[in-house]
């Protein structure tokens, strides 16, 4: 069975761009660590429910 696209994930399918889902990435978490070019940064969801990247 294959599952649709529509309107964001179409968007990014058409355009190749990879998408996951924030709580699939987050795994119950508030904060994760993500390592880019040898640096760490956090990406953390607020309290208001909005994702903060910071150095």
């Amino acid at each position: 069975m294959r599952k649709e696209t529509t309107g964001a994930n179409a968007a990014a399918a058409a355009s190749g761009t990879f998408r996951i889902d924030s709580q699939q990435l987050f795994q119950g978490q508030r904060e994760i660590c993500i390592e880019h070019a040898g640096q760490a940064y956090r990406l953390r969801i607020t309290r208001q429910g909005k994702l903060i990247l910071t150095k």
